[in-house]
Order: C-alpha cells, then sequence, then structure tokens
C-alpha cells in the first residue's frame, strides 16, 4: 500500500469513527421520544395462586365467576412502579395514552383475561345470550365490584382489580376494556382529566357520546349502557372533551341504545309524574281532614240533640250530613285514584334504579306496568 493510499484509508477510519462518535453522543443528548411505562415483573416468582369468586344478580338470576389467578403476576402488578417516564418531547395525550395501554395489555395479564372470559362465554351459552346481552354480563361483574378510591391512588393492574375486588373509575375501566376488547367489542376508554374521572367508550351507531364514536358506559356502578353519569360523587358534571384511548381493534357494537335511552326517559318521566302529583295529593288530604273533622262535629251535635229529644233540628241536619259524607266520598274516591297512579309511578322508577342488571327485563316491566 503506497503512502498516500495509507493515508486515504486513516482519513476515512477516522470520519467513521467521528460520525459513530457523533451518533452516541447525539443519543446521550439528545435522546429518542419515549414513554417509560408501568409494567409487571415477574421476579418475585413462586407466589402461590389467588383463588377468587365474585357472584352477582344479572338478569333473573344470580351468577358466579370464580378463577384461579397466577400470585406472582398479582404481586408483580401490585409492587410495581407506576410512574411514567417521559423522555423528550411527548404530548399529554400521548403519554396518558400510551401508559393506560401498556396496563390493559401488558402480558402477563392474558392468562388472567382468558380464564376470566371462559367462564363469562359459558355462561353465555347456558342463558343463550346475544352480543348485546353478552357485553352486559361481563360490564356487570366489573360494575358490581365495589368502588373504592384512595388518598394514594395510581391506576390498578386489572389483574389487581380482579384480586382486590374492588378499585375506583379508572382501574375499573382498564379492567372492563382488556375484557371486552378481547371479546371483538370496539372500545375505548374516556379520560376527563379536568374532572378527574374515566369512563368506557362502547362502540354504538346510534348513541355516541359528544363528538366520539363511542357510547358511554360508566363502571363505578351498576348502570344501563349508553345512559350518560349526570353527576359523579364529588357533584361534579362532566362537561369537559375525553381524550379518547382505543383498545384493541374490535368491531362488535351495542345496537340496544334506544332501549336504554327509553328506560332512561322513563326514570325521569315516572320521577316527574310523581313529584307532579304529590301536591294535589297533599292538597286532597288536607281537604280530606277539615271534611272529616266538619262531619265528626255535625254528628256529636246531632248525637246530643238525639238525646235531647230533640228530633226537629236532628233531622234538619240529616241531609247537611249526608251532603257532607257524599262530598267527602268523592275526595275520598279522588285521593286514591290518584294515589294509586302516584303509587305506580314510584314503584315504577324504584324498579328501574333497583334492578340496572337487567336492561331487558326493565324494559319489557316498564312497558307492561308505566301508567299512560
Amino acid at each position: 500500500m503506497t503512502g498516500k493510499v495509507l493515508q486515504a484509508a486513516i482519513t476515512a477510519l477516522v470520519i467513521a469513527v467521528l460520525v459513530v462518535t457523533a451518533v452516541l453522543l447525539a443519543g446521550i443528548l439528545f435522546p429518542e421520544d419515549q414513554v417509560v411505562t408501568p409494567r409487571i415483573d415477574l421476579a418475585v416468582s413462586g407466589q402461590p395462586p389467588v383463588f377468587i369468586t365474585s357472584s352477582y344478580p344479572f338478569q333473573d338470576r344470580t351468577v358466579t365467576i370464580s378463577v384461579l389467578v397466577n400470585g406472582s403476576v398479582y404481586e408483580g402488578a401490585k409492587n410495581a412502579d407506576k410512574s411514567v417516564t417521559i423522555i423528550g418531547n411527548i404530548s399529554e395525550n400521548i403519554w396518558i395514552t400510551d401508559s393506560y395501554r401498556a396496563m390493559v395489555d401488558d402480558p402477563a395479564q392474558e392468562p388472567l383475561y382468558l380464564d376470566l372470559l371462559t367462564g363469562f362465554r359459558k355462561i353465555r351459552i347456558e342463558q343463550d345470550l346475544n352480543n348485546d346481552e353478552y357485553l352486559e354480563l361481563i360490564t356487570v361483574y366489573v360494575q358490581s365490584l365495589q368502588y373504592e378510591t384512595l388518598e394514594e391512588n395510581p391506576a390498578k393492574f386489572p389483574v389487581e382489580t380482579v384480586v382486590d375486588r374492588a378499585g375506583d373509575c379508572d382501574d375499573k375501566s382498564l379492567l372492563l376494556a382488556g375484557l371486552l376488547s378481547r371479546e371483538g367489542y370496539a372500545v375505548a376508554l374516556l379520560s376527563f382529566g379536568p374532572e378527574n374521572h374515566m369512563a368506557l367508550g362502547v362502540g354504538s351507531e346510534d348513541c355516541r357520546f359528544m363528538d366520539t364514536s363511542y357510547t358511554f358506559l360508566e363502571t363505578t356502578n351498576v348502570s344501563y349502557v349508553g345512559v350518560v353519569t349526570e353527576k359523579l360523587g364529588n357533584e361534579v358534571s362532566l362537561k369537559s372533551e375525553p381524550i379518547v384511548i382505543p383498545i384493541g381493534d374490535g368491531t362488535k357494537t351495542y345496537t340496544r341504545c334506544a332501549e336504554t335511552r327509553f328506560i332512561y326517559d322513563m326514570t325521569v318521566q315516572s320521577e316527574e309524574r310523581a313529584k307532579e302529583l304529590e301536591p294535589r295529593l297533599r292538597a286532597i288530604e288536607a281537604e280530606l281532614k277539615a271534611k272529616q273533622q266538619e262531619i265528626l262535629e255535625m254528628e256529636s251535635r246531632m248525637q246530643h240533640l238525639r238525646s235531647a229529644g230533640n228530633v226537629r233540628e236532628y233531622n234538619a241536619l240529616v241531609t247537611t250530613h249526608n251532603a257532607r259524607v257524599s262530598a267527602y266520598n268523592d275526595s275520598l274516591r279522588t285521593y286514591r285514584q290518584l294515589f294509586s297512579q302516584y303509587e305506580k309511578y314510584i314503584i315504577v322508577h324504584n324498579y328501574i334504579i333497583s334492578h340496572e342488571y337487567d336492561r331487558k327485563g326493565v324494559f319489557e316491566y316498564i312497558k307492561a306496568n308505566m301508567p299512560v
């Protein structure tokens, strides 16, 4: 090799080293944008399995779901660092989306999802449930878990919520999103930052929430799909546009919104009509008491006249007495008719709000019992 060729080779080598060094320095000084999300660490192995069973009302019966949870997965989730590390210039929407998706889809939880869904599928076959009813079956399971929020309260992995049988809005929404997405439903987490709340969105064609392609589903308590929470526990209303975080790539939608809207309308209507009748009932009650007092006073006077042998004055009061008794009876019949109607509205209203685990049954009950 000539000196000239050797010099050129050395120069090329130096340039290559400088390029590599520049790339390494750029990686250190200007790291690539990245979100480091929570994950389940299975370093703590050999934990005994945890048997969990949950019974809850659904439609016209009580159903039971049992699952054997991998103890190491639960311990790994419980002890995991739930903080999110943000490297670079990443928007709030992106890191929130990435962190929640990571918690729903952590691969260590897949056996748990499969075991739970095996139990739900068995119930579905036994009760011959369609897609909407099957979604409701899984939804009511999650809604029936105890609502619990703590002062230091980072989001839980779904496996924690299952074992603890408790969680707050985001805990329960993550669990339900994980289950429904694995059964092919179109679902998304709806994160309301200003209200510090999370709900679930379920794909829908006819009752979409705000400008999303999803209907609203509250997870903190048993409630109907598509009925938006009016007030949170702290009396705050949901007004902000949520961050929409799709989970999975399911396509199944919920098609019973017409029924749940009807149920909601009848809930409001039955309460309003009952309240409208209350002042009329109170007025008639007061009227009946006054008429009853007049009749009792007249009967006392008539009894006195009769005892005194004053037949003429006694007979003179009979017609008035009978007219007052007739008027009293007319008012009493009106009162009983109104009260019967009032009572029906109250019964229907109470039935609706106490059977939110049975959309199908409540819909039929209202059609048969709601006063016209």
